[in-house]
């Protein structure tokens, strides 16, 4: 029988020791996501790259794998925002702060409400030697086109949606970059609980290692 992600991710909690084996905890009578969220607070110079390596070095996998998800905090510089599967064992050890991992249930059936905020690149795709590129859209209108053409592969009815324009700008390694992404808002309605998580889990666009995807949901 194939697992739910719910079901994976309740055993890779077990296996971590996070929570205790229970029977028949493949039944979800609730339709929900169990995560762990935290902040952790970086030198205010301190670039989405070296963040994700740092946060790499703690879950031992990258961003977008399933493990965890990040987001810059828009008003503090060096901090961001930690969503996982299972909090990690070890802290980053170039944080400055850091908050205890809280555990997160967001019931999920279908049919729910929420408020929304995602910051995200997507574009045009081109493969050139193996090798992907995206080219991002250059209008709000093709960012909310873009959502509500894929909403029901992400698992998601969109209600409200408002789109603003944004560009990512730092240095890393002598090198200057520039990443141009959207920040969507508004509201949704579940409209497919098990496709949702995996998007909650997995993130959505590129650059999902310099803290874009990570879809933030508020009743």
């Amino acid at each position: 029988m194939t697992q739910s992600v719910q079901e994976r991710v309740r055993l890779a909690q077990i296996r971590s020791g996070v929570v205790e084996a229970e029977a028949g905890f493949t039944k979800m009578d609730l339709p929900k996501l169990d995560t762990f969220e935290t902040a952790v607070t970086f030198g205010p110079d301190c670039d989405p790259v070296s963040a994700h390596e740092e946060l790499m070095a703690a879950f031992g996998q990258k961003a977008g794998t399933g493990r965890f998800l990040f987001a810059a905090d828009s008003s503090v510089a060096g901090r961001y925002w930690v969503r996982s599967v299972v909090p990690w064992k070890q802290q980053p050890p170039a944080a400055i702060n850091v908050i205890s991992p809280k555990r997160i249930v967001t019931q999920l059936a279908e049919g729910l409400m929420y408020h929304f905020s995602l910051a995200v690149c997507v574009g045009d795709v081109d493969f050139s030697d193996g090798r992907k590129f995206v080219k991002p859209y250059k209008t709000a209108g093709q960012y909310e086109a873009w959502f509500a053409e894929n909403a029901q592969e992400f698992g998601v009815r969109p209600i409200m949606v408002s789109v603003a324009l944004k560009e990512l700008h730092f240095h890393h390694g002598g090198s200057s970059y520039r990443v141009s992404y959207a920040v969507l808002e508004g509201a949704l309605e579940v409209g497919d609980t098990e496709l949702l998580i995996r998007r909650l889990l997995r993130g959505f666009g590129s650059h999902r290692r310099l803290g874009l995807g990570m879809l933030k949901l508020q009743s």
